[in-house]
């Protein structure tokens, strides 16, 4: 269908789901704290025959529409906000201080809302099950893995799973993404160097750790450097370093804490064992200790070729061509619907929301043409994914 034949089909519904997101725009809550917004959802759903499963341990729910035999096909939408006060002057301003949807997961329920409505007036076109998969703490802990591991994605199995954020550098309704990795994989570090404290007018009878940090510094840019091809994305960040205790003291302790971004899981491997290698061995041979904590954060995201190439041929027929745009490169960034795809077909993308504003910021505000395409591309998403999926 056209984009005309997709406002005529939504009719009701998407005004309906306008309102529910500037509600949700009103009233926003952070990750783990989003008890109101569930119960919202939760009203939402119930207009519809879907069933409805809540999680331990978060306020995730999860909607699943059977329609008979077929495929399953799951699309995600975040829920949290951000510690931010809203700046940007709306009817639908944040009532809420402190807090706001900057990073656009309320426009990313509405989606799924208008979505899984328009299923449910709709069965006479499609066969399956699908499931809504509405996820709390994306920007906190990551509300993904604990819906996985309490089986959102079994029962049945789900073939693919569908991602859809908002992007404020393109005009409403774009569609930008690339097939494989589209973004990275992130662990913290926490490094500890141990030396031997003694007065600054002997250093004959101490061992510095900020010499040996200075050092290990060093050696660890040059891990990425030297130890990874320059076609391999890579970034090793320390941005804190503390140690010592007076100008005139050798310091016998620093701790440096910093991240580890990679793609592929192979790289993110060898940085790791690098990593406890360098600052050990560096650290020794100065006379010193060295110890790393590695504590693992959000995978990469990769998108599922053939998947990925069929939702984009749905975009380009409902949006035109010159609505597409093809990212050049995968980024460093992190995104918790790793989860959902650590070990399932999946696909995820950007959707233009309109260009002047920008993500994580007080003044964040969306284009609300972009709900129309928002919508419709992932109804024709879903439909292409249950026919194609084998």
């Amino acid at each position: 269908m056209t984009l005309d034949q997709w406002r005529a089909s939504l009719g009701d519904i998407l005004p309906e789901i306008i309102a529910i997101r500037r509600e949700m725009h009103a009233h926003p809550e952070l990750g783990g704290c989003e008890e109101r917004t569930r119960s919202l959802l939760v009203r939402a759903l119930q207009r519809t025959q879907a069933e409805l499963t809540f999680f331990d341990d978060c306020f995730g729910v999860m909607a699943v529409l059977r329609n008979g035999e077929g495929p399953c096909i799951a699309v995600r939408a975040d829920m949290d906000a951000l510690p931010l006060d809203e700046k940007a002057d709306l009817p639908w301003k944040s009532e809420t201080p402190g807090v706001m949807h900057a990073c656009g997961h309320d426009v990313h329920m509405a989606l799924a809302l208008g979505t899984a409505y328009w299923l449910e007036r709709n069965r006479d076109k499609w066969r399956g099950t699908v499931k809504l998969l509405f996820e709390p703490a994306e920007e906190t802990f990551g509300g993904s893995q604990i819906m996985v591991a309490q089986g959102c994605l079994d029962h049945p199995k789900v073939d693919c799973v569908i991602g859809q954020h908002v992007n404020p550098h393109y005009p409403a309704g774009t569609f930008f993404s690339m097939p494989g990795y589209v973004s990275g994989s992130s662990d913290k570090l926490t490094i500890t160097i141990g030396g031997k404290r003694s007065h600054g007018a002997y250093p004959e009878g101490g061992v510095d750790a900020i010499v040996i940090a200075a050092q290990v510094i060093t050696a660890l840019q040059s891990l990425v450097s030297r130890n990874i091809s320059p076609f391999e994305p890579a970034v090793i960040t320390l941005g804190t370093i503390e140690g010592g205790t007076a100008n005139n003291i050798i310091c016998d302790r620093v701790t440096m804490v910093g991240t580890l971004r990679t793609l592929s899981d192979e790289t993110r491997r060898n940085l790791r064992a690098r990593i406890h290698e360098t600052v050990g061995g560096v650290a020794a041979a100065m006379g010193g200790c060295g110890h790393v904590e590695i504590e693992p954060g959000y995978g990469a995201v990769y998108n599922h070729d053939r998947y990925h190439d069929l939702i984009e041929g749905c975009a380009a027929d409902l949006l035109g061509k010159d609505m597409l745009v093809r990212r050049r490169q995968a980024s460093l960034g992190v995104e918790s619907f790793c989860y959902f795809v650590q070990d399932t077909p999946g696909v995820f993308y950007d959707l233009g929301c309109g260009v002047g504003t920008a993500l994580h910021t007080d003044t964040f505000v969306i284009d609300e043409d972009c709900l129309l395409p928002g919508i419709a591309l992932q109804c024709e998403a879903v439909l292409a994914l249950l026919k194609e999926v084998r």
